[in-house]
């Protein structure tokens, strides 16, 4: 039987929140490589019991603080702007997923290069 993830599902927010979070750490920790979106919702997916029983003491997810370097801070608040625009056009279309690794697919591949400057010829 397959998983129907519908497009107001608390797992797809969940999944976005805990995706943003998870990015801006690896991001203030100077881990932000190519593939931070598939990594972080990697480490998401590796304990999502462990960052559910954490939720209440999760920050804000629009902070900007933890980022020291400008770079940093421009990539994460490009990540948020895709996530918001992503989030909408989610809800809009009413999409939904049969299983949590089709919506961290869809996720991957909408928000692959958020924030990652083109690179010059």
């Amino acid at each position: 039987m397959a998983l129907n993830i519908k497009w107001n599902d608390d797992r797809v927010r969940g999944t976005a929140t805990a995706l943003l979070l998870i990015a801006r750490d690896r991001l203030a920790r100077g881990e932000a490589s190519g593939t931070l979106i598939a990594d972080a919702l990697a480490e998401y997916r590796a304990d999502p019991a462990g960052y559910k029983l954490a939720k209440a003491d999760w920050p804000e997810i629009r902070d900007l603080a933890p980022l020291k370097k400008g770079a940093h801070r421009a990539r994460y608040a490009a990540l948020l702007a895709a996530m918001d625009t992503l989030l909408a056009r989610i809800e809009r279309n009413k999409r939904q997923s049969n299983s949590l690794t089709e919506l961290d697919n869809y996720l991957v591949a909408c928000l692959k290069d958020a924030g990652i400057p083109p690179k010059s010829p």
